[in-house]
């Protein structure tokens, strides 16, 4: 399995009409598959750039914390790292 095609069967998981709980577990199989074959940086760069969109969204970061740990199974001290990776991106302005 190549990052590109796990980082798109992670991206389409969003658009599943199936139940949160279900699709959580799905994603956290898919993500632990991966982790087991070295595609850390995908799943990683997922939270950040989840992070960012909502830090662009003036979302608080305790807000940030509780939707990373609820989505991507993270524990707080990740989403706290994820956050300060995610403040280091520059935002996009139009």
């Amino acid at each position: 399995m190549r990052a590109d095609v796990l980082a798109d069967l992670l991206a389409k998981l969003d658009d599943c009409a199936a139940e949160p709980d279900s699709i959580a577990e799905f994603r956290r199989l898919i993500e632990s598959v991966g982790a087991r074959h070295g595609f850390l940086e995908p799943i990683q760069a997922r939270r950040v750039g989840f992070a960012r969109q909502l830090l662009d969204a003036r979302q608080s970061r305790t807000d940030i914390r509780d939707r990373l740990m609820a989505r991507f199974s993270v524990g707080e001290s990740q989403a706290y790292r994820d956050i300060q990776a995610a403040l280091k991106i520059v935002p996009i302005r139009s």
